[in-house]
């Protein structure tokens, strides 16, 4: 992946793009409900387009409570 060509988010801009809250994108990442995403030199993890689609797509299968 060159970072450099790829647009790139925050955890903060996942969340919102997402709708749900760090504690349960934590969970899935730790969970490996959704795959781990690259980390930069600092290790705070950088999400690109495509993981936010992976990320989308678990969100869509999980089923909600009522």
């Amino acid at each position: 992946m060159n970072l450099q060509t790829t647009k790139i988010y925050r955890t903060k801009d996942v969340l919102k793009i997402v709708g749900i809250s760090r504690a349960t994108l934590y969970n899935w990442l730790r969970g490996q409900k959704v795959k781990e995403v690259v980390r930069d030199r600092n290790s705070f993890r950088i999400f690109t387009e495509e993981d936010i689609q992976r990320i989308l797509a678990y969100k869509n299968m999980v089923k909600h409570p009522l």
